[in-house]
């Protein structure tokens, strides 16, 4: 017999049976189902848990700071950033100075005379050609480029009074439009002014020292309180602007070139420990979210596998229905075994006529469990997410949102492996039942009435 033959005869015995057919093609959709299920709700609970870390700061970035031993601290300068940017899997590296580590007085002025006055802000520097990939978003205007260019906070204005005011009612209230069920403000008033359009000057006092140097608005930086509160009521400018500042007022002899934080990124969330690893050899100290994702992600890896074999017990299940079923069959066809051994049919052609049999059934059974596990994950999703019914919501309940988190996710490596495994249980299943049938004897085969 060719290969179309042992298909076309394999079609016609899974006909000729059909109800007992179903009935083990349903154990076999109820197996994968549970796996694929099972899996996928394991998949979800990681996927929570990262976004959960992810909402908490940037995975991939690792905070390095100097680290006291017994000689003192050692220096982390431009020739140790050198070094760090170098490392493999490194992709960007940025000092970060903030004034509110120095005793200073920052006021910031705004408006014709200076007429808007803040007498508190928060002033930070990094090297902005990293800004994109340290994950800063703007949400008007550009980057700072040029020395003198500042971004500012999304909400920066509020921190401004108005001095032709009286005091008491010379400062808007960002949160004076109230608060809904859901706790966001219901309105924002506006400010007095629009901060990416009026000029701006900065003044530090130091030590009895001022110096006030004017600023120009590029940009407008999206509220980020894991980046720093610079992002909302707050100035960052490019870190070499801000330590000629300190330089002017601490002098540049008692300047120190040395910086307290730098931040890494790296490239893939998988390599942040190996760089870590690295930096921490150099002496430095360093801290990310992979102290606490490494445990968590552990964690999820071990209910994946739990609620996995507790999905496989039921394909297990499957599998002695299908050898159940292969064995009545070679009992109702011994006299057609012997027939086919009679006219010549090689023992390989008969067991491959089983095995394709059950493989057949597994193969149907894993891809309607396919079909049916998707559909149960995206009426699972749909039911968890908060709010009506919307049309968008069943792309997010199938691939995902940012703003929504699905209980159930099924990535396409799933589907097929829970395929494969379906045909391997079949295949497995009839292996004994096949082997069973090419020894049959010929003789005895075709006396069996």
């Amino acid at each position: 017999m060719n290969r179309k033959d042992i298909l076309k005869m394999c079609i016609q015995n899974l006909k000729r049976r059909r109800s007992r057919t179903l009935l083990t093609l349903l154990g076999v959709l109820i197996g994968c189902c549970s796996i694929v299920i099972m899996v996928s709700i394991g998949i979800g609970m990681a996927e929570s848990q990262n976004r959960m870390l992810a909402e908490m700061g940037d995975l991939t970035i690792i905070t390095v700071t100097p680290k006291q031993n017994g000689k003192g601290k050692i220096k982390l300068n431009d020739s140790a950033l050198g070094q760090i940017r170098h490392m493999e899997h490194v992709a960007a590296v940025t000092p970060k100075l903030n004034l509110e580590e120095y005793e200073c007085t920052i006021r910031l002025y705004a408006g014709a005379n200076d007429r808007y006055v803040a007498e508190w802000s928060i002033v930070a520097g990094i090297d902005t050609r990293e800004l994109d990939r340290m994950g800063y978003k703007l949400i008007s205007g550009q980057n700072a480029r040029q020395s003198g260019d500042v971004l500012t906070g999304q909400y920066l204005a509020y921190n401004f009074a108005d001095t032709f005011r009286p005091e008491g009612s010379n400062t808007v209230n960002r949160w004076g439009g109230g608060f809904g069920e859901d706790g966001n403000p219901v309105s924002v008033p506006d400010p007095y002014f629009d901060a990416a359009s009026t000029p701006i000057s900065l003044e530090i006092e130091m030590n009895g020292k001022k110096v006030r140097t004017p600023l120009k608005t590029t940009g407008v930086l999206k509220e980020d309180y894991v980046k720093g509160s610079e992002t909302s009521d707050g100035l960052l400018m490019n870190i070499d602007d801000l330590k000629k500042l300190l330089q002017d007022l601490q002098g540049s002899a008692k300047a120190d070139p040395s910086y307290k934080t730098v931040l890494v990124k790296v490239t893939d969330i998988t390599h942040v420990a190996a760089v870590e690893k690295e930096i921490r050899a150099m002496g430095y100290s360093t801290s990310s979210m992979e102290s606490i994702r490494e445990p968590m992600e552990k964690e999820a890896r071990q209910k994946q596998m739990m609620l996995g074999g507790l999905g496989a017990i039921s394909l297990f299940v499957a599998a002695l229905g299908i050898t159940n079923t292969m064995i009545m069959s070679i009992s109702e066809r011994t006299r057609e075994i012997g027939i086919m051994k009679s006219l010549g049919c090689y023992v390989r052609d008969i067991r491959l006529l089983f095995l394709s049999e059950a493989g057949a059934i597994g193969l149907l059974g894993g891809l309607v469990g396919c079909v049916v596990s998707m559909l149960i994950a995206i009426g699972i999703n749909l039911a968890s997410f908060p709010g009506p019914f919307e049309p968008s919501r069943l792309i997010a309940a199938v691939v995902g949102s940012e703003t929504l988190s699905r209980v159930c996710v099924v990535p396409p490596w799933l589907l097929l492996a829970a395929v494969l495994f379906s045909v391997g249980i079949g295949l497995g299943s009839g292996y004994y039942p096949a082997n069973k049938a090419v020894q049959i004897s010929a003789l005895e085969a075709i006396k069996t009435s």
